[in-house]
């Protein structure tokens, strides 16, 4: 009676734990989430539905405690998804594995062993998002013609020449051709798998320091700039189980958590004292995101100032593909400004383009995003809205 009563609590807790999972999702897809790192800890911003927040303060502090303290779920998952990898494997040279919390699909891919994303969206869809894009970088490019007016644009697996799922990378170079010329556009694109793995990382949708140092150098070209910074690699994090691995919770595949180190003269301001960047700080939990936690990147705005006297200013319009590399561009303007209108403040403001210029003389102003959210704007960025010019 005593085994069977473990064995039927055993079961309950499995169970369990599997069903928190969708339940997750879902709740996630009723209501919109802003989650922020804070420590080891996932947290979540407060709304003003009281009964909501309660019941996402349960999920986090589950979620926490199963991530920190239930080492058995992880294995669990990680056995469940390499079991799956290992029997598609005979027959599917690319393995659907999941869904994330952003309706991205996760993919396995058996020949090169790496994990990639795919968007939800149709080509007719897509080609649609481009289309406001086209007006909204236009627009810009008509008012502000005596700025200097960039978007660099990393191409992450789907996007690339390599796959072209749903035409993407045809609508990319589409997009590219019919931008007004005064803007200057560049795109790190790989024709082949092998070229893409040099740029990014197999468990993470960002570009690994190579990638990043080669969009480092790009900007700068762009901007007819050839001060580039001496840099070194610096290991961060071995082994480093990036944001795709960290949906899964397997270990299956893993990453060195590289970064580009450099001595500067950078002075960092910011409004909340929430930026300390270029910091560590080493978890037991193999999933721990220690790419956020490097570059404490969830944050609203960013002013960096150096005493180069260049008498030009730099705004950074940016994303999670803009931490690696912010700092290497500020060397070589007076002041840089940068804005993820995804936190803090802006959430509630708009960011009026005309003022922000006007206040602190920006001189050059930088999009630098994944293509899907400059391009296309599938993450609920509403950059074309929160941007008012």
């Amino acid at each position: 009676m005593k085994n069977k009563f473990l064995a039927i609590s055993f079961l309950v807790i499995i169970f369990a734990v599997f069903l928190y999972v969708p339940a997750k999702e879902v709740l996630i897809r009723i209501h919109k989430v802003n989650f922020y790192k804070s420590d080891n800890w996932k947290t979540v911003e407060a709304t003003n539905d009281k009964i909501y927040d309660k019941i996402m303060s349960l999920e986090s502090f589950i979620e926490n405690r199963y991530n920190n303290y239930f080492p058995f779920y992880n294995k669990i998952n990680s056995l469940y998804y390499n079991t799956n990898i290992k029997a598609d494997s005979i027959y599917l040279d690319d393995i659907y594995l999941k869904e994330n919390n952003d309706s991205d699909r996760i993919f396995y891919n058996t020949k090169n062993k790496f994990y990639y994303l795919v968007n939800s969206y149709s080509t007719d869809e897509l080609k649609e998002r481009e289309e406001d894009y086209i007006k909204f970088y236009n627009g810009i490019a008509i008012k502000y013609d005596n700025l200097n007016v960039a978007l660099y644009i990393p191409l992450r697996y789907e996007f690339t020449k390599a796959k072209n799922i749903n035409k993407s990378n045809e609508l990319i170079y589409d997009f590219i051709s019919r931008i007004d010329k005064s803007i200057k556009v560049d795109v790190l694109d790989s024709k082949t798998t092998k070229e893409y793995l040099d740029y990014f990382y197999k468990t993470d949708h960002h570009y690994n320091a190579k990638g990043a140092y080669k969009a480092y150098s790009s900007i700068l070209d762009m901007y007819g700039m050839d001060n580039k910074v001496e840099y070194k690699v610096k290991d961060i994090q071995t082994p480093y189980y990036g944001s795709i691995a960290k949906s899964l919770l397997t270990t299956k595949v893993n990453d060195t958590l590289f970064v580009l180190d450099y001595p500067n003269n950078l002075k960092v301001n910011n409004v909340d004292d929430k930026f300390k960047p270029m910091q560590i700080d080493k978890s037991l939990n193999p999933f721990y995101d220690y790419y956020v936690r490097y570059y404490n990147g969830q944050y609203d705005e960013v002013i960096y100032e150096s005493d180069n006297n260049t008498n030009n200013n730099l705004l950074i319009i940016g994303d999670s593909m803009s931490w690696q590399i912010d700092y290497l561009l500020a060397s070589n303007f007076d002041h840089t400004y940068v804005v993820n209108i995804r936190y803090g403040k802006w959430k509630n403001n708009n960011l009026e383009l005309d003022k922000y210029i006007k206040d602190n003389n920006i001189t050059h102003i930088l999009f630098l995003m994944e293509s899907k959210n400059m391009i296309f704007d599938i993450d609920n960025y509403k950059l074309a809205s929160k941007v008012v010019y």
